[in-house]
């Protein structure tokens, strides 16, 4: 049985199923008819295919998840602006590279991750401690992207071992695994992109090297140079 996301979709489109069939050419029954199929026909991939491509979605995206993985992301930014703090000064009060404060603020991390690594779960307790909150307080429920980063590639092109790009960047290898385990949410991390999709893992790259480690942060908060 496949559950799908039609619905979801054109409601965030705001177009109603008459318009989405009107868009598509596929019949309004046909697309009431696939909140739930039974049986995939070369038929019913097709209409999905041009559903798809009027909603601007991957078609996989239409296919609802059997089961959601849980992911959280940490309120760093929201709490520390409350304690009068910058990511530097909390970067030296908790001992975390800045880095991965910057990670941890702006990307969804999966729960089994966060529960199960030593190293994650150690980070998210250093910072709970200089922000003197409790580790709850951090957790924000949010949604898991599925973007990963091709590291070995970035770094293969840049002729570089993974030890000479930790030491190039002067980012710790566990801040790397995050990068190249962890799916990102590269709206968040490299902003706008004038870029094609096809160079967003040398774009993100790019900026690692440069350590522009405020493009991950909101314009106004506190200790991030304005940027040009």
């Amino acid at each position: 049985m496949i559950n799908l996301r039609i619905q979801e979709f054109a409601e965030a489109k705001s177009l109603s199923l008459e318009e989405l069939s009107k868009l598509s050419s596929v019949p309004l029954q046909d697309i009431q008819s696939y909140t739930t199929i039974e049986t995939l026909t070369e038929e019913i991939a097709a209409n999905l295919r041009k559903i798809a491509a009027k909603l601007n979605v991957p078609v996989l995206e239409l296919v609802k998840p059997i089961a959601k993985r849980e992911a959280f992301k940490l309120k760093i930014i929201e709490i520390a602006e409350q304690k009068g703090l910058t990511l530097e000064e909390l970067s030296k009060l908790s001992g975390l590279n800045l880095a991965f404060l910057a990670f941890y603020s702006t990307q969804s991390m999966c729960k089994r991750k966060l529960e199960d690594m030593e190293a994650q779960h150690e980070h998210v307790t250093k910072i709970a401690k200089a922000l003197d909150c409790n580790i709850e307080d951090l957790l924000e429920e949010a949604e898991l992207p599925t973007t990963k980063l091709r590291f070995e590639e970035l770094v293969q092109e840049r002729g570089l071992t993974t030890d000479a790009f930790s030491m190039l960047t002067e980012l710790p290898h566990e801040f790397l695994d995050l990068m190249t385990t962890q799916p990102l949410d590269l709206s968040a991390s490299v902003g706008e992109i004038d870029e094609p999709p096809s160079g967003l893992v040398m774009t993100l790259g790019n900026r690692l090297i440069q350590k522009k480690i405020c493009d991950w942060l909101p314009p106004d908060f506190p200790g991030c140079p304005r940027r040009q």
